[in-house]
């Protein structure tokens, strides 16, 4: 696993992966994003860059990593996914939809929240937020096809089995709607 969320790399190390990961998914149809830094984004020419609601805007994420950029928000209430779409985001973070090992929270916006975002809004969203195999049909169930997953992967017995299960289970989906 390159990077954990309780693991901080000084910049230069964020920038040597990030350089890394680039060459890994330059030929590939695998997009490369960096979280939270726009500055690093630009430099390891990522195809975008995350942000949360503490962090930097999407007018300036663009102001320093350019026009070109995908720009993602997340997203914990209808009023803040309706203002990233007013903001030019390109894709949405939806969550915390279930309780998550990767980050805490007090508060779960849930399937109802899910619902409403795909009812309304036509930017990609992923659901985010201890997705698990077990819980992906409800997720599938509430409107969505993407997901962001990161321990039910990491701390598998059988990464690959599992990250293969997720595709085979959103492909299948997607396919039916």
């Amino acid at each position: 696993m390159l990077f954990r969320s309780d693991l901080r790399l000084d910049d230069r190390k964020l920038v040597a992966y990030g350089r890394r990961l680039r060459e890994l998914t330059r030929e590939t149809p695998t997009l490369f994003v960096m979280n939270n830094r726009p500055d690093l984004a630009a430099l390891t020419q990522a195809d975008g860059v995350h942000v949360g609601q503490d962090d930097l805007s999407v007018k300036e994420v663009r102001a320093i990593a350019g026009p070109h950029l995908l720009v993602g928000v997340s997203t914990h209430t209808v009023a803040q996914a309706r203002q990233a779409v007013m903001d030019g985001a390109n894709y949405l973070g939806c969550g915390p939809t279930f309780a998550s090992r990767t980050k805490s929270f007090t508060e779960f916006p849930g399937l109802t929240f899910l619902q409403t975002v795909s009812s309304e809004i036509s930017l990609p969203a992923f659901a985010i937020g201890g997705i698990s195999l077990e819980n992906l049909p409800q997720v599938q169930a509430s409107g969505f096809s993407r997901v962001a997953i990161a321990s039910a992967v990491t701390e598998s017995d059988d990464p690959k089995l599992t990250a293969e299960q997720f595709m085979e289970a959103l492909n299948r989906h997607e396919h039916v709607h």
